[in-house]
């Protein structure tokens, strides 16, 4: 398998990785691409950021991915110690997973399958939002940066 090199791709990967992983934390929701209904909580969902490329050697690119992970937690029903001790579990755990392998490989046996040269969270910002209106419940989430740096050579035409 090549290495990813669109966004496209990145959701997908990191999407279907968090569907496989999300029994073992308990979210019973994984979205894509910044799904307004969230039918169940704790969910996340894996939403675009931004997409480089530079040049970085013969007939390589350089791309830099980048995509938001929104953890929505809870609703505000659980006290605020509760809620802020399962949110950050929820996080660290899920950064924990996220970083068990950086190269992202199809098959953990053979290096020659990385799908990033190296994929990471570099960031986490916790949040509170209302989703649809102003008489819905107030959801706890934080955003998580993902980033990867990935290559592509040149197209030959």
């Amino acid at each position: 398998m090549a290495m990813i090199h669109t966004t496209k791709q990145a959701v997908a990967m990191v999407g279907d990785f968090l569907d496989e992983k999300a029994p073992l934390f308990g979210i019973r929701f994984v979205g894509r691409f910044d799904e307004k209904r969230i039918p169940n909580y704790p969910a996340v969902v894996v939403v675009p950021g931004t997409r480089d490329k530079t040049i970085h050697a013969t007939q390589t690119f350089n791309v830099d991915l980048e995509l938001h992970l929104y953890v929505y937690h809870a609703d505000l029903t659980l006290t605020k110690r509760e809620r802020s001790e399962a949110d950050l579990k929820l996080v660290e755990q899920l950064e924990e997973v996220l970083e068990e392998d950086y190269g992202w490989q199809s098959d953990p046996l053979d290096p020659a399958t990385k799908r990033v040269v190296f994929g990471y969270i570099s960031n986490e910002e916790p949040g509170v939002l209302q989703p649809r209106a102003n008489k819905s419940n107030m959801i706890i989430s934080t955003r998580m940066t993902w980033r990867a740096l990935s290559q592509r050579r040149f197209s030959t035409q």
